[in-house]
């Protein structure tokens, strides 16, 4: 391993209102990306605590709206699948269902109806309850790939968690899809990954976990599942759980789910005590060919500009591709820490 944990502090300078205009030196960190480069803030207002958000008035909103993934109407108003791809027109496993998306953004993309409860709150978000949807995105992934490998060799798992996420309804669920080609990130890391196997002949994921496992920002380990603070977050509290020697669909073992999932709860509830009440997940997978790659989850927070109910998405992120992040990702690793050595 040759690269390096990149960082650089800018200083800045202003006469300070709360202590008479005196002036006042202000550091702010910039952090890089060891695979990408990709460049992140991280705020010296980074320790800002979070107001507890109350979701009540929302979800009573949302009941005496219309839902159509509430039991009543599902049936009659969510899509089928062509017969030739999905006989069944629809997929259930347990209390989920998945269904077509209706505005499909990719050639093969599913909704996963996590339950038939409209509401589930983030402290009901158990690995048992988030099982049925895993294994119904992993069968979506896997029949597309037998009806068209080419046009489904890149999938992901994905989930935006109450409105501050970008989720569309109250109602729990999850996308899944597939395509021809990866998302922009996706297709960023899969480059950089195999450019490193062949520069360094290592697989970069594997050096990553080995350089951070006895670090202040390694997190814990459930099973063959290493998650990690992110060193160069993306947003608020970045979590990434690699899982070595996996690559495709294929790779991911029954064992490897239910690691992932018990992982995943510990890291929800922890940012439920933090007050970070909604978030975004990304489960990137790869094909056979893209050497270097390793199959990873990617977890962060989202909040709302209090005390209005503002974008946590500014000019930096939509506009120059800069993420920035409030948490240190090493505070943030000692946190989520505890979740293990208490075994909750």
């Amino acid at each position: 391993m040759t690269w390096q944990f990149t960082r650089e502090f800018i200083k800045a300078s202003f006469q300070d209102p709360s202590a008479g205009f005196q002036l006042r030196e202000v550091t702010a960190e910039v952090r890089y990306d060891p695979l990408t480069r990709d460049s992140v803030r991280l705020f010296p207002f980074r320790q800002l605590g979070l107001p507890r958000h109350d979701w009540t008035p929302f979800v009573e909103q949302s009941r005496r709206g219309f839902c159509p993934f509430c039991p009543a109407v599902v049936e009659q108003v969510t899509p089928r699948f062509p017969e030739d791809f999905i006989p069944e027109g629809r997929l259930r496993r347990g209390d989920a269902l998945l269904v077509p998306n209706l505005h499909p953004y990719e050639q093969y993309t599913g909704v996963i109806i996590m339950s038939s409860e409209h509401y589930v709150p983030i402290e009901d978000l158990k690995h048992d309850f988030m099982r049925d949807s895993f294994e119904l995105a992993r069968e979506f992934i896997v029949r597309a790939r037998k009806y068209d490998r080419e046009g489904s060799r890149y999938a992901s798992i994905n989930w935006n968690y109450m409105p501050y996420a970008g989720g569309s309804l109250i109602h729990p669920h999850w996308q899944v899809m597939a395509g021809t080609r990866p998302t922009n990130y996706a297709a960023r890391m899969l480059e950089r990954s195999g450019q490193y196997l062949n520069q360094h002949g290592s697989n970069y994921w594997d050096d990553l976990v080995a350089k951070e496992r006895e670090g202040p920002r390694f997190v814990g380990s459930t099973g063959r599942v290493v998650w990690l603070a992110t060193f160069a977050p993306r947003h608020l509290a970045d979590i990434t759980a690699v899982i070595p020697e996996c690559r495709t669909i294929d790779d991911l073992t029954g064992q490897d789910v239910a690691d992932l999932l018990v992982g995943l709860e510990k890291v929800i509830q922890y940012y439920n005590r933090l007050n970070i009440v909604s978030f975004n997940m990304a489960f990137y997978l790869s094909t056979d060919q893209d050497r270097g790659f390793t199959a990873h989850l990617r977890l962060v927070g989202r909040f709302t500009l209090f005390p209005v109910a503002g974008s946590d998405f500014s000019h930096l992120q939509v506009l120059h591709d800069e993420p920035w992040a409030l948490y240190l990702p090493e505070d943030l690793a000692a946190g989520c820490r505890l979740y293990w050595q208490e075994g909750k």
